[in-house]
């Protein structure tokens, strides 16, 4: 980090003008349908599962049972995991009333619907990394669409080929 003097100034001019362009690339976005918004949005779930990762330190080689506990402490939210089968899960992120998208929390984009296409993506995207199974992500409820919390119903599918 650079300690010249005004470098505070210069980079919260940075990330007020990343802030804007951020915001005015999501009314955009919140106007796709159908393929378009789900690429968008599955891009956006992929960034943010791979800085989640990272900053939690969660290991790709960590068991889904041993994932499955690290997410009740690690979550952006405190989350509950009920296992209704050995193929099916209800997850549980009690966000009491607020979604916990970074970009929603710091004001820089609406919470929308269509965003909830993001947290589906970015679950299945964790369950099938720790799982090594493919994974079908639902959503049963979400802050979005009124509720307290999200909620979403995770079957899980066939093995998904090892990594190289």
């Amino acid at each position: 980090m650079d300690d010249a003097p005004g470098t505070d100034w210069v980079e919260q001019l940075m990330r007020s003008f990343r802030d804007r362009l951020v915001g005015g690339l999501y009314e955009g976005v919140y106007e796709l349908e159908g393929e378009p918004l789900h690429r968008v949005m599955d891009a956006q779930a992929e960034a943010c599962v791979h800085a989640f990762t990272a900053l939690s330190e969660i290991p790709a080689e960590l068991d889904f049972g041993g994932f499955l506990e690290r997410m009740k402490i690690s979550g952006p939210s405190k989350i509950e995991l009920d296992r209704v089968s050995d193929d099916e899960l209800l997850w549980r992120e009690l966000h009491r009333g607020e979604c916990v998208c970074p970009h929603v929390r710091q004001q820089v984009i609406p919470l929308d619907p269509k965003l909830c296409i993001c947290g589906a993506t970015w679950v299945r995207l964790l369950v099938e990394r720790h799982a090594r199974r493919a994974a079908t992500v639902t959503l049963v409820e979400s802050v979005a669409t009124g509720a307290d919390n999200c909620v979403y119903h995770v079957t899980l599918g066939e093995s998904l080929p090892a990594r190289a």
